[in-house]
């Protein structure tokens, strides 16, 4: 996408001077919304000093070793796992001068390969062998490489699962090392924890947020309010459907979902299939079930060169997509993203989490959950298709606007 920069800036600066001048003040778009909330600080002495987390060796003096499970190369689990990254070189757990790709370009399983084959310095390693990918290694496999690790070599000491399959996958697997679980999108109905207070199991821990998508959906509706909202997931807990449906009976608006199969092969051939049936399940949404607005659920599309072609269909109705996470929708077409997720703030979290554990904390004594600072994201091309005008105080509040070819930072505006 295009940056127009000039433009947006002038448009801001002459709104502010235009404000100033006739002695209103500007109130922060965020003071009001449906999305304000408290996050967790875990550099407060009060987490430090129960659970300290600082850099140590393992007392044979050898380099703790983490074994990472994830699903596949999804953009969204790549941006939270490099802030974690980032973290834990920030808290002097690892060393490197910079990683081989960007936040929003990262394909999990080759960063960790890559790390795997740095000198990170004398505390921690990541295991090439043990890293991967469930939807194309199969859980059969993993699973017989995962106990080798484990219970044969003796050269794991935590194993770190990234989503909710992942996560309830190695719980599964029962093993004698703490198990670590980020990215998913409700850890309690998946049955990965007992509560967000208590995890139910010392070797466990997920990271939790209870409310994080009722609030994203009640931001939407009071922002371009809809009647119907179509939904369609492999999954309806990774989908926060039982969430998203607890704001539809609260505000009488209905959600009309569909359930598909995962795509789980990297074949050509299933994957061009996989795409025409979701084609096809948009224009009925849109034709028969009469929706007004869309939400794309995690999962569902993982290619982004993908998007244009479908979310097409929706820009010719002139019908909102909204996006449940990740910032890479917003690029390619859809028109707003709340995100009920901080990525460098979880990932500093998270960090955290796992510096104490190495210490030798309870993985299910740590704290759990962790309400991210939400933030907005905006498509102002797919605004202007739909006939939506944002107001100054949403553009003021926006972390990213979107406008032609690449994204542009509020910040710099």
């Amino acid at each position: 996408m295009k940056k127009n920069k000039a433009v947006l800036s002038c448009i801001l600066v002459i709104t502010l001077l235009v404000w100033a001048l006739s002695g209103c003040s500007v109130t922060s778009y965020q003071e009001n919304n449906s999305m304000d909330m408290v996050k967790v600080d875990t550099s407060s002495g009060v987490l430090q000093n129960r659970f300290p987390s600082e850099p140590m060796v393992k007392g044979s003096g050898e380099k703790f070793r983490i074994a990472y499970i994830d699903i596949d190369e999804y953009p969204v689990t790549g941006s939270m796992i490099y802030y974690v990254i980032e973290s834990l070189k920030q808290d002097g757990w690892i060393e490197y001068d910079s990683l081989p790709m960007s936040a929003d370009n990262v394909d999990a399983q080759k960063l960790i390969h890559w790390l795997s084959e740095q000198d990170l310095g004398p505390y921690l390693e990541f295991v090439s062998s043990a890293n991967y990918y469930l939807a194309y290694e199969g859980e059969e496999a993993v699973a017989q490489s995962l106990r080798d690790h484990v219970e044969n070599k003796k050269d794991i000491d935590v194993v770190f699962a990234m989503g909710t399959w992942p996560g309830t996958f190695a719980k599964n697997l029962d093993l004698d090392v703490p198990l670590l679980v980020y990215g998913t999108v409700d850890p309690v109905r998946a049955g990965i924890v007992q509560s967000a207070e208590n995890s139910g199991d010392d070797m466990i821990w997920a990271q939790v947020d209870p409310s994080a998508f009722t609030r994203q959906l009640q931001f939407y509706y009071d922002t371009y309010p809809f009647t119907k909202i179509g939904m369609v997931y492999n999954d309806e807990i990774v989908a926060a459907v039982p969430d998203y449906e607890r704001t539809a009976a609260e505000n009488n608006f209905t959600i009309a979902k569909v359930r598909i199969g995962k795509l789980e092969s990297n074949n050509p051939a299933d994957q061009e299939r996989y795409y025409a049936d979701l084609k096809e399940v948009y224009r009925k949404m849109i034709l028969e079930d009469k929706i007004d607005a869309y939400l794309i659920n995690t999962d569902v599309i993982t290619e982004n060169d993908r998007m244009e072609d479908l979310f097409r269909v929706f820009h010719e109705h002139k019908i909102p997509i909204f996006v449940q996470v990740g910032d890479n929708y917003i690029e390619n077409g859809a028109f707003m993203l709340v995100s009920p997720r901080d990525y460098k703030g979880l990932g500093a979290f998270v960090s955290y989490i796992v510096g104490a554990t190495l210490n030798g904390a309870k993985p299910g004594e740590l704290p759990q959950e962790y309400t991210s600072s939400p933030y907005l994201s905006i498509n102002l091309d797919v605004a202007d298709t739909i006939g939506f005008t944002p107001t100054f105080e949403m553009l003021l509040s926006s972390e990213y606007i979107y406008t032609g070819e690449k994204q542009e930072a509020a910040g710099e505006l």
